[in-house]
């Protein structure tokens, strides 16, 4: 009998990651973002009472794209600590998921004014995802977008545009990938803007940007899902930033009315 329990008390049970992260894209469609917050916590709670480390390192991932969204510096770093330390704990930093968490805390790092602290774990990532995925593999384009943002930050323009043409050498043969395209373009269009080029050059640069930017969202495959909601909002700002103000209103109103209906 002792030792019955003994190996019962040995037995981790795991959380239902699909289901968490299933209900937490559930409030980001109605953009519930508080809701989102206390769903998260409660789960990472659970995880941690339970020992499920790799359930822990879901939530902490979802965390910290969470805190880049709602620009809570303080909770995010901490999210990429706690994300790091069980990368290192459970020795998976040569693996895909090792990999893919780094790059979230780089992300996250870099939204938070340390660009240059972030680069090496997206370096290190790059290295794994070199060894284990096929160079088309969608991760990658996420990767490249990623450092492109990292170096826009660190004032490398040229590598970020060589970063950034990377991403949509992928994104732009992939089934779906016009919300991925559309936010590369915008964010090309935002590098010219900061790199020292003459004012015609510039303009003409950016045009052609949002222009494409725009085609990627008005294409009729493209599902009007919370994605789009989700993209039409990130893009809105900066249409309206290069004055194409009734393209803002536009994707604004595509914005709520898929929110409204979720």
């Amino acid at each position: 009998m002792e030792q019955k329990k003994k190996q019962e008390k040995t037995v981790c049970r795991s959380i239902p990651v699909k289901k968490v992260i299933q209900e937490l894209d559930e409030y980001f469609e109605k953009n519930q973002l508080k809701e989102a917050g206390v769903h998260l916590g409660r789960w990472l709670a659970e995880a941690k009472s339970l020992g499920d480390w790799r359930g822990e390192l879901a939530v902490q991932n979802e965390l910290m794209g969470y805190y880049r969204n709602t620009l809570e510096e303080e909770p995010g770093l901490l999210a990429v600590r706690e994300g790091l330390n069980l990368i290192q704990t459970h020795h998976i930093e040569d693996t895909v998921t090792g990999a893919t968490s780094m790059i979230n805390a780089a992300t996250t790092l870099k939204a938070f004014g340390r660009a240059g602290e972030g680069m090496k774990y997206y370096e290190a990532a790059f290295r794994i995802f070199e060894k284990k995925l096929d160079k088309q593999d969608y991760r990658f384009a996420g990767l490249y977008n990623n450092m492109a943002l990292a170096w826009t930050d660190l004032g490398e323009y040229e590598k970020a545009k060589q970063y950034f043409h990377m991403a949509m050498e992928i994104t732009s043969k992939l089934p779906g990938g016009m919300m991925e395209t559309a936010m590369t373009w915008v964010n090309l269009a935002c590098l010219y803007e900061k790199w020292c080029l003459s004012q015609e050059d510039m303009d003409e640069k950016i045009c052609f940007c949002m222009e494409n930017a725009w085609l990627q969202l008005e294409d009729p495959g493209a599902a009007r899902d919370g994605y789009y909601g989700f993209t039409c909002m990130k893009c809105a700002d900066s249409f309206g930033h290069f004055g194409y103000f009734l393209r803002k209103k536009e994707l604004e109103k595509r914005a709520a009315e898929i929110y409204e209906r979720a």
